[in-house]
C-alpha cells in the first residue's frame, strides 16, 4: 500500500508538472507561430497555457518541498548551534503548517463551489484547475511537519543536528 501512495504521489509530483509544462511549452510555441506567422490567432491556447502553468507551479513546488531544495530564508539559524537553530526553524516551520492548515477547509470548499463555472472555450470545470491548491497545501504541510518532527529530533537530542543546517554549516 505505501509503495501505491509513493507512486501516487511521485505521478503527481514529478510526472504531472513534466507535462503540463510540455503542453503549456507546446501550446505557447504554437500560439507564436499562429499570430505572428499565420497571423491567425488561436482563441483556446490562453486557456492551456494558465491551467498548464499553475499546473507546473502548483504541483512542481510540492516536489521541491520534497527533496528540500525550495527556498528558505535562513539568514538566522545558520549562524546558530544546532539546537537554537532547531527551535527558531521549527517556530517557524509550525507558524507555515498552522497557517497552511487554517486554509485547507476554504481552499476545499473554494474548489467546488466555483465547479459550476467552466472555462471559455474547453468547457473544464473550475474545480478541476483550483483542487491542484488543496493538494499543495496538504502536501506543504506533510513536508513541514517531517520537518518539525526533525527539529524535534534535535531539541531533545536524538540527532546531532538537522539536513538543512549541517547543509548551512558546510557551506562556511
Amino acid at each position: 500500500m505505501k509503495k501505491i501512495l509513493f507512486f501516487i504521489r511521485d505521478i503527481i509530483e514529478k510526472y504531472i508538472p513534466v507535462l503540463s509544462f510540455i503542453v503549456m511549452f507546446v501550446t505557447f510555441i504554437m500560439q507564436v507561430f499562429f499570430r505572428y506567422i499565420i497571423r491567425h490567432p488561436l482563441t483556446w491556447s490562453m486557456e492551456i497555457i494558465v491551467i498548464g502553468f499553475v499546473w507546473t507551479v502548483v504541483f512542481g513546488s510540492c516536489y521541491t518541498m520534497r527533496r528540500r531544495s525550495h527556498v528558505k530564508f535562513t539568514m538566522i539559524y545558520d549562524r546558530l548551534p544546532p539546537v537554537p537553530a532547531a527551535v527558531i526553524r521549527m517556530l517557524g516551520n509550525i507558524i507555515i503548517a498552522v497557517t497552511f492548515a487554517s486554509l485547507v477547509s476554504a481552499a476545499y470548499k473554494y474548489s467546488f463551489f466555483v465547479g459550476f463555472q467552466k472555462t471559455s472555450f474547453f468547457r473544464i470545470s473550475y474545480t478541476l484547475v483550483f483542487m491542484p491548491f488543496v493538494y499543495f497545501l496538504c502536501s506543504i504541510i506533510g513536508y513541514t511537519i517531517t520537518e518539525i518532527i526533525e527539529d524535534i529530533k534535535v531539541i531533545i537530542g536524538k540527532i546531532p543536528d538537522s539536513a538543512d543546517h549541517k547543509t548551512a554549516e558546510a557551506a562556511r
